[in-house]
């Protein structure tokens, strides 16, 4: 055989191996990224029963089917595994706070997603009472959401943002652990969550919108108000 026909036929098999080399690390690289997520799934249910004092690495490991070494390799400490979930819930706020909404819009969002959300609103509240900060990327979008509201020609002067952020935040955390009490099920509990959100929209309208701006009529459940960023003339 010539120097040259050995020298294709090498490439050819070093084509190969590489070729089976890169599929084996893509395949790893799939596999590591599919327990990531599972080990922060199950960290997010532990996390919203028991709060992150509840958190071992080794029981989050036994709930999503792995074993501890495995959740090892990707989380060193209790305090690594809080972080990441304190992460994935920010990037989903984010994907809440995509739509734009105005204020009461939003508020009447998250009352009503908290309270179909349970889990989500327990996973927020641990996280405060953990004393954890609230999601940067997430909280800044949501207030800067408002600010465009409370910036309108159509607002009252002197509103401050974040503390209306706040209130409507909070009222949303805690009418979700009222609603998940009502003795009536789930149809009563919605049906308070809708009243619930039109009070509470109606109130906030009344404190932040000149008089004349105020809408005349409002369906139950849901006051219309035009989304954040939209002249509203």
């Amino acid at each position: 055989m010539s120097n040259r026909a050995s020298q294709t036929e090498a490439n050819e098999h070093k084509t190969k191996r590489d070729r089976e080399g890169g599929s084996r690390e893509r395949s790893l690289r799939s596999d590591a990224k599919a327990s990531r997520k599972a080990l922060v799934a199950a960290a997010r249910e532990l996390f919203a029963e028991r709060g992150p004092d509840g958190l071992t690495i080794v029981e989050v490991a036994k709930s999503a089917g792995l074993n501890r070494s495995t959740a090892y390799q990707h989380f060193r400490s209790r305090e690594e595994l809080t972080e990441a979930v304190a992460e994935d819930f920010a990037l989903e706020l984010r994907e809440m706070l995509k739509q734009p909404r105005g204020f009461v819009e939003q508020v009447d969002f998250f009352v009503h997603y908290f309270q179909q959300h349970p889990d989500i609103a327990r996973l927020w509240m641990f996280h405060l009472l953990a004393g954890q900060s609230r999601p940067r990327e997430g909280w800044g979008d949501y207030i800067d959401s408002l600010e465009q509201v409370t910036e309108s020609p159509h607002s009252l002067p002197d509103i401050d943002a974040e503390m209306l952020g706040v209130i409507g935040l909070t009222s949303a955390l805690v009418w979700s652990v009222m609603a998940s009490q009502h003795p009536g099920g789930e149809k009563a509990a919605l049906k308070e969550t809708d009243r619930f959100s039109a009070e509470l929209g109606r109130l906030i309208l009344a404190g932040t919108r000149k008089p004349e701006h105020l809408p005349t009529t409002a369906s139950p459940g849901r006051i219309p108000e035009q989304p954040a960023g939209r002249n509203d003339t």
